[in-house]
């Protein structure tokens, strides 16, 4: 099901007051350097459905432009904290925030996996960047009834990612859970230094002395003794690896649009096994490559996002499976994240948010 919210014109209103070149391209302070599409900030406000008064607790405070826009939307008589680990990003805003005059919002430079409890209870927590798991500390400091809107890692595998929309309830528990679709960067613990490059899952890596790099994710990591992740990597790289065309699209958004869905089909897919097999592939530099399938130590199998399958060897058993994978997912229609389950699993530390296929 898909966690896009029906919402009056709330959004295009707070968007119409709130200059985005204010915050992405300040004529003094000039731009930052990752920034996201208008289109995307105003998908995921409306999945939040925020109403004048309440309280949200914001993770990310990039550009300082969401929280301006959530600013609006929760007007006078609400407020909004607004957290990154970013110092330069949390003065940049509240400069930018100052020459507005906005007087309804808080900013703080801190992980964001703690939130602030200080501030709350919260009637929606709002992530722009992506955890591993929803944090325990989120929910504690939600209100009864408050709605947790963030990207979510969906396996344990890097880039396996989507976003969910969950409430939490009377009990304190984190229930009805809706998926859709949504793509930003990790949240980490400390600065990310390395843009491009996942924070979490990399299991073996090479750098260059020219910036380039490759890397490598394994969900199977630890499990096989023997098996190493850097073999998986060197399959990967050599240049007499073997290739075949695969029809994903005729143009190179219908490509990266089939890619996504294959991945999130995929790794919904092989969570029902007991030890999975998924595995990504990315570099980054000279050269920007993805690719999403299985290995185990001794055979690899990547569906690449430009359309063709590579594999260590044409009669890899990865083969063999990333091929039936990919002609189920043909016959099902091609299936993406919206045609997914999502199920929420409660750890010591937060809520695992993992997919399933639909009966």
């Amino acid at each position: 099901m898909s966690n896009t919210v029906v919402a009056d014109d709330a959004v295009a209103k707070a968007a119409a007051a709130v200059s985005r070149d204010h915050y992405v391209d300040h004529p003094r302070l000039g731009r930052v350097p990752q920034v996201t599409a208008q289109v995307a900030i105003e998908r995921d406000l409306r999945r939040l459905d925020i109403q004048p008064g309440q309280r949200v607790l914001e993770l990310g405070t990039g550009t300082g432009l969401t929280g301006g826009l959530l600013a609006e939307l929760v007007g006078a008589e609400g407020h909004v904290v607004s957290i990154d680990i970013a110092p330069d990003l949390t003065q940049r805003a509240a400069t930018l925030h100052d020459e507005r005059g906005v007087s309804n919002l808080t900013l703080l430079c801190r992980d964001g996996h703690r939130g602030a409890p200080e501030h709350g209870p919260y009637d929606v927590i709002v992530a722009w960047c992506t955890p591993t798991h929803i944090p325990q500390a989120w929910i504690d400091q939600a209100a009864p009834g408050g709605l947790v809107s963030t990207p979510i890692y969906l396996a344990e595998v890097a880039r396996a990612v989507g976003h969910v929309r969950a409430t939490v309830n009377t009990a304190g528990d984190l229930v009805d859970p809706r998926l859709g679709q949504a793509v930003y960067v990790d949240m980490g613990e400390e600065i990310n230094t390395t843009l491009g490059v996942p924070l979490f899952y990399i299991d073996a890596e090479d750098r260059a002395d020219n910036g380039d790099r490759a890397w490598v994710s394994v969900a199977w990591r630890g499990r096989y003794e023997g098996h190493d992740p850097a073999a998986t990597l060197a399959m990967l790289r050599r240049p007499d690896h073997h290739t075949e065309p695969v029809p994903l699209g005729d143009t190179e958004e219908q490509r990266a649009l089939a890619w996504r869905d294959f991945r999130s089909y995929s790794a919904a897919r092989d969570a029902a096994h007991p030890v999975s097999s998924l595995t990504y592939f990315g570099t980054s530099g000279t050269t920007w490559e993805s690719g999403i399938g299985f290995s185990s130590g001794n055979n690899a199998a990547l569906l690449m996002a430009d359309g063709h399958l590579r594999a260590n060897k044409p009669d890899s058993p990865a083969l063999t499976k990333l091929r039936d994978y990919y002609e189920s997912w043909q016959d099902a229609g091609r299936p993406g994240l919206d045609d997914l389950t999502a199920t929420l699993h409660q750890t010591a530390t937060g809520w695992q948010v993992r997919t399933a296929l639909q009966d």
